[in-house]
């Protein structure tokens, strides 16, 4: 496979992933708005089968290298398979904790943000201008927060060993589910499944649940990318190349290239975008959302004042946080988790305590006309 040939088959996967997020209709934002407000919890659960499968493919690859020899080894710079292991910065849970409140507030996380640019609602726009705007500020003050405690990166399969690792993790994806079996049975005493075998007049039929089908598309998904890359799904690096990207185009009076966070990424930001990986797989899901709205087109929102307001303040608080966490929903948590790597477990928790107050936000101001 040529080198050439690499940009074209990260835009496909990244269409693929885009394409599987709006034709399944599955949002991480309003699957933990679904569990906070009215404990229903498919949405989490398709989140977990995700995460267990990706751990199981990932696992192999991280950890024995089968398919290294394969990766493109010119400007990509991939010499082998690696995941997205990060040290337990304080500024993890601070940015997780702000992203959760952007996501509710703004109505969707940076996947659901650029899906819906896809789908061509008109808030979506100016959400991500806003997550742009926000993830270009993080970049500038990327001297405040970097230097925070920290503490080193802990990655399961190296603390206890590739297998024991792999059991602990899926031994927490189990009781998890089980903890949302129980909580949605005791509020509504029944339980949406997520596989179902309805009796018809011919025969009986397995069903899985559109989330549960984008959930495993998007693990395999996830998992090719990092095969033909060598590191796996993210997003939330295209925004500060997009922000800086806006400086120049504007000749705005900041002088970004002597920025902490820029000489520390200089290789990614100095990149043309169809050489930087992060923003072709990130304009591919947008592609990928649009192909699908062009065949199944999706109802517009109608713009409101407070609508408006929303996308402008959960933008930018989300831009905040997925720089600060070295990540978003995607890069920190599915991609973290499906490596292996405690800090994806702590972004979920502290996203998780975001999004409680964003839903609380939302509902107490920005749920008006």
């Amino acid at each position: 496979m040529t080198d050439a040939f690499y940009p074209f088959l990260l835009l496909l996967i990244g269409g693929l992933l885009g394409a599987s997020l709006n034709y399944f209709q599955y949002g991480f934002s309003s699957s933990f708005r679904n569990l906070m407000v009215q404990q229903r919890t498919a949405g989490v659960r398709a989140l977990l089968w995700m995460l267990a499968l990706a751990v199981l493919l990932f696992t192999p690859i991280l950890a024995w290298q089968p398919f290294a020899p394969f990766l493109p080894l010119d400007h990509w710079g991939a010499q082998s398979h690696q995941g997205f292991i990060r040290p337990l910065s304080l500024a993890v849970p601070v940015g997780a904790f702000l992203f959760g409140i952007g996501m509710q507030i703004g109505c969707g996380c940076t996947s659901g943000t650029l899906n819906r640019v896809g789908q061509l609602q008109p808030l979506s726009f100016i959400t991500l201008l806003f997550i742009i705007v926000g993830g270009t500020l993080a970049a500038f003050s990327f001297t405040h927060w970097q230097s925070w405690p920290t503490l080193n990166a802990v990655a399961f399969q190296t603390t206890f060993g590739v297998l024991p690792g792999l059991v602990i993790q899926l031994a927490l994806f189990f009781g998890l589910y089980k903890g949302l079996l129980w909580l949605e049975h005791q509020r509504h005493h029944h339980i949406e499944p997520l596989i179902s075998t309805p009796l018809n007049a011919h025969k009986r039929r397995l069903t899985l649940h559109p989330f549960l089908l984008a959930g495993l598309a998007l693990a395999l998904l996830n998992t090719l990318l990092l095969l033909v890359l060598g590191s796996p799904w993210a997003i939330s690096g295209a925004f500060v190349y997009w922000g800086t990207a806006l400086i120049e185009l504007f000749s705005l009076p900041i002088d970004w290239r002597y920025w902490d966070y820029t000489l520390e990424n200089a290789t990614r930001l100095q990149q043309v975008w169809y050489q930087n990986p992060v923003v072709l797989t990130t304009v591919g899901l947008v592609l990928g959302a649009l192909a699908v709205t062009l065949l199944h087109p999706t109802p517009r929102v109608k713009v409101t004042r407070s609508g408006f307001l929303a996308s402008v303040m959960g933008g930018t608080i989300m831009g905040v946080g997925a720089v600060m966490a070295a990540g978003c929903n995607i890069g920190a948590l599915f991609s973290g988790i499906a490596s292996g790597s405690l800090h994806g477990w702590l972004w979920l928790v502290f996203a998780l305590l975001g999004n409680g107050v964003g839903v609380y936000l939302k509902q107490r101001f920005f749920n008006k006309p």
